[in-house]
């Protein structure tokens, strides 16, 4: 049997908590008003405005699954794309799989455990913290649930196995390109048998075929088979012309097609140099990109394939070459979707780290496990996922580089050794997996992880601290944009991005959207908000990067009536499309104004959903409106015609008509029971207050002697920070990355102060507020305490002349 594909992204039911026994009890329980009907892609946080509380516990899912008869007897498995971040899977009562691990795909084999008509699906969820399952630690959100696609899959029992074809172009010229390929064939027969394995390449119609091959394939087992061909004159990937081919594969038995499993590739070559920067094709490609986190506005994590294309799209129209996929494996389409559109994509594994005040037991832990006895399985889920990273991913050329990880250096010193011991194993597994690309460490810019892979990845002020290190380098994240609303339009780079050296690879900005962490108000850096509308800098990059002037930007105005538009006219009913909605106030000459108030969007005809069912309300205090408009994304499920409504008070309304299109729906389906709100969200634990808030953090300075880089000052130890000048004016600022509410300040001078200093805080990271002045005085180490203040960042100026810094800690 050829294989077979089917969504099952609908008609789903989901209730929150665990339901002990229920994945045995498919009869009327699941039919109670905790239950409601919900489709995936899914999460436990819809509606999501970015609260930085998250429901933590379980959520079960449930559905009845048609098999038809002449499937019986062959493979037939469900395959999650993503499951945040433990599930265990039922069929007809029975265990059939599970998986930890919230990033990466996986199937479950139900072949034995199904018959033909309703068989009943149950899932288990949850996405309680785990000591032993990276990641441990993170700036961003955790929340549960199927948030990626789901489907069922059906093939002969000898097939091409899952993601079983792996293509590499090791020689192009520009008459021909080596072709290899590795074809994994399992046998699930009970005797073996002779395959013949071919492949046939296509563009457009086909252009080469790889010579077949006859391997005896064993009982139950899997083998790799190798095939080589020539393709003629191949067309490059490349940004600026994205060509693709595809490979189709086909296992032959005994005259008959057993198999067959198609594959997209390029032909492309690049390489990262020390000293010269990044080449693709022979030709310098200068790097310039954002980071890319997957959750949204409403929707939390659970975004459709087209909202990922439609965030692709949003930093290539920028003039940027590449995505950072901070910080896990992304959807396999995300990749999919970067080779289409032609950007880079810098794929990333989940050893993550966050620093602060390193509390076990939430998100906000060392990135390395503390306890012993947590080591081993903590590692484990680091190779199993790095395994599937490279084995989903492996033939997109957009990928450049497997990606390690992020800031891991925010570990307790006590195990940072075995962090980096765990980091080099990675390293030295991803390039043994694919020796096609370089492994990179990114976050690396202290404690030494620079050094442990093929390139580093510089956060902040890793940018200047690390000048011409000798081996391939990338600034993985720079900032420059913070808050809600439209902001600034000019963009204040840091830390030196601005030039660009011939030995960097590139520069990629922190961040391309505003995302939801569980970090009280952090998330608020992109290039556009959380529901993907573009802020003043974006418009700033987009001139500065393709010489497109900005539009102009609405003016204050008083509001006669809404537009509401769509960037598509139908909506697929499989889960992998959606509508963006977007709506304007306009005055009575139909130009739009930035007149700030609620927008209700309501469904008036057909299944039309928002993250909060059959209405949304945007509005200024959840950050969807603002310039006088909101947008947000709606699915639909159900086939049919759409109808839309938009008002708001003291404006005339606006409405929109949309089709919804998929196959017919069984009669008798009854009315759509709506998802509930969770019912608790968890507050982020307090820490003990003891360590540093500042410890590892970035550092801004006025100057900085050589060797005494204001980072000394926030690591242990006895390198100082020394400004470059001794007149007055200097400054040295430690950001705390996250808003916190600080109380104390401790500071060590290299010397007793002889000159007056003034210790600051900015709530903003910006904007400075005097805490306390001092005089010179006897003693080196000097405690600071005073009442709660929020600060992003602090800092230390000197009216008359600076003093050196041994280290500085905020509390």
């Amino acid at each position: 049997m050829i294989s077979e594909r089917h969504f099952i992204n609908g008609d789903w039911a989901f209730a929150y908590g665990e339901h002990p026994g229920a994945e045995a009890d498919p009869g009327p329980s699941w039919h109670g008003s905790e239950w409601s009907d919900v489709g995936l892609p899914h999460s436990f946080e819809l509606p999501d405005f970015r609260d930085y509380r998250i429901y933590v516990g379980h959520g079960c899912y449930r559905r009845t699954l048609d098999v038809d008869e002449a499937w019986l007897g062959q493979w037939i498995a469900l395959e999650f794309l993503g499951v945040f971040q433990a599930c265990e899977v039922f069929v007809n009562g029975r265990s059939v799989g599970s998986h930890k691990g919230g990033y990466t795909p996986f199937t479950v084999d139900i072949s034995e455990a199904v018959r033909a008509g309703g068989n009943d699906l149950f899932i288990r969820v949850d996405n309680q913290w785990d000591a032993r399952l990276a990641p441990r630690a993170g700036d961003y959100s955790f929340g549960g649930g199927i948030y990626r696609d789901v489907s069922l899959l059906v093939a002969d029992r000898v097939r091409v196995d899952w993601y079983g074809i792996g293509v590499t172009t090791p020689v192009i010229e520009p008459d021909a390109a080596a072709v290899n390929v590795s074809v994994e064939v399992v046998n699930d027969e009970p005797h073996p048998v002779e395959a013949v394995v071919s492949a046939v390449i296509a563009d457009s119609g086909p252009v080469a075929e790889l010579q077949a091959v006859k391997q005896t394939i064993p009982a139950r087992s899997t083998a790799v088979v190798e095939l080589e061909g020539t393709l003629p004159h191949p067309r490059l990937w490349h940004p600026d012309h994205p060509h693709l081919y595809e490979l189709t594969a086909s296992v032959e038995v005994d005259g008959r097609v057993r198999s067959t499993q198609s594959t997209a590739f390029g032909v492309r070559w690049f390489e990262f140099t020390a000293d010269r920067g990044f080449f693709l094709n022979g030709e310098h490609c200068d790097l310039h990109g954002a980071n890319v986190h997957q959750n949204r506005g409403g929707w939390a994590d659970a975004g459709t394939r087209a909202s990922i294309r439609r965030d692709i799209g949003m930093i290539k129209d920028l003039g940027m070459n590449i995505i950072r996929g901070s910080h896990y494996p992304h959807h396999p389409y995300f990749a999919a979707e970067c080779d289409r559109q032609g950007v880079l994509f810098w794929s990333e594994l989940h050893f993550w780290g966050m620093g602060g005040e390193d509390i076990e037991g939430f998100w906000f832990a060392s990135a390395y496990p503390i306890h012993e006895e947590d080591e081993a399985e903590f590692e484990e889920s680091l190779r199993r996922a790095l395994r599937t990273m490279i084995r989903v991913h492996r033939n997109h050329p957009s990928i450049i580089t497997w990606s390690i990880g992020n800031e891991a250096f925010f570990t307790d010193d006590a195990v940072v050794d075995k962090a980096k011991a765990l980091t080099v194993e990675l390293v030295a597994m991803s390039k043994a997996l694919d020796p096609t690309r370089p492994a990179a460490v990114g976050g690396a810019q202290r404690k030494g992880f620079d050094v442990l892979g093929d390139i580093a990845g510089y956060n902040g002020d890793g940018a200047e601290l690390f000048h011409d290190p000798g081996f391939p380098s990338v600034v993985s994240e720079y900032h420059g944009v913070s808050g809600n609303g439209p902001g600034e339009y000019e963009v204040q780079w840091e830390h030196g991005v601005e030039i660009d050296y011939p030995w960097r690879s590139g520069k990629i900005f922190w961040c391309g959207f505003h995302y939801k962490t569980v970090a009280p108000g952090a998330g608020l850096q992109g290039l556009a908000d959380y529901f993907r509308r573009p802020k003043r800098a974006y418009h700033w990059y987009r001139e500065r990067l393709l010489g497109i002037a900005p539009p102009e930007f609405p003016q204050p105005g008083k509001a006669a009536a809404l537009q509401i538009r769509s960037d598509v006219d139908t909506v697929p009913t499989d889960g992998t499309g959606d509508a963006r909605i977007e709506v304007e106030m306009v005055d009575e000459h139909g130009v739009r104004v930035a007149d700030d108030k609620p927008i209700l969007l309501t469904v008036l005809e057909g299944d039309g959903l928002f993250p909060s069912g059959r209405s949304f309300t945007l509005s200024p205090e959840t950050g969807s409106v603002w310039d006088g408009a909101g947008a947000i994304e709606m699915r639909s499920y159900t086939p049919g015609p759409l109808r839309i409504r938009a008002t708001a008070d003291g404006v005339a309304p606006a409405e929109l008509a949309l089709t919804a299109t998929g196959p017919a729906k069984p009669a008798g389906s009854g009315e759509r029971r709506l998802q509930t709100p969770a019912p608790y969200l968890t507050e982020p634990p307090l820490g003990g207050g003891y360590i540093s808030l500042c410890e590892y953090r970035p550092v801004k300075t006025s100057s900085a002697a050589p060797g005494h880089h204001g980072g000394n000052a926030t690591q242990p130890g006895e390198s100082t920070w020394r400004a470059a000048g001794d007149g007055p004016g200097e400054w040295i600022a430690p950001s705390l990355e996250f808003p916190y509410q600080i109380r104390q300040f401790d500071i060590t001078f290299a010397e007793a102060p002889t000159a007056p200093w003034v210790v600051e805080s900015a709530a903003d990271g910006r904007t400075f507020e005097p805490v306390q002045e001092h005089g010179p005085g006897e003693d080196r180490s000097v405690k600071l305490e005073f009442e709660a203040r929020t600060a992003l960042a602090v800092r230390v100026s000197f009216p008359e002349r600076p003093l050196e810094i041994r280290e500085i800690r905020v509390y």
